[in-house]
């Protein structure tokens, strides 16, 4: 009859070929984590980048504008010509978002219930 095999705490966890303990030790780490693939990340990295001539106006091509600075041009140009939402984002970028108070008439009762089952 084998002897059967239990790890130091007794039981048989990690032992199996397949557990993900012995499936990745021949394995390269994947330095790359989830803050690589956010989306965010890309934008960022790709604002500083020359911004293709294609997508500007006729009047910044050739100027060599990065990403950033055709995004703003077109924000501010936007906001002139009245575009409501466009302003309302620059605001709130710009000067901050306008706290809006909480405001309560009366009284506030709190009342915590506590469990004692346990």
């Amino acid at each position: 009859m084998a002897e059967e095999r239990l790890n130091k705490s007794g039981d048989r966890r990690g032992l199996s070929a397949n557990s993900r303990k012995n499936l990745d030790k021949g394995r390269k780490s994947n330095k790359r984590t989830a803050k690589d693939y956010s989306i965010t990340r890309i934008v960022k990295d790709m604002l500083d980048d020359p911004a293709s001539e294609r997508w500007l106006e006729v009047e910044d091509k050739g100027k060599q504008l990065t990403w950033r600075q055709a995004i703003a041009k077109r924000l501010l140009i936007e906001a002139a010509r009245g575009n409501a939402k466009v302003s309302s984002e620059l605001l709130d970028r710009l000067e901050g978002k306008v706290t809006q108070p909480v405001q309560s008439e009366g009284e506030i009762v709190l009342r915590v219930k506590y469990d004692d089952s346990n």
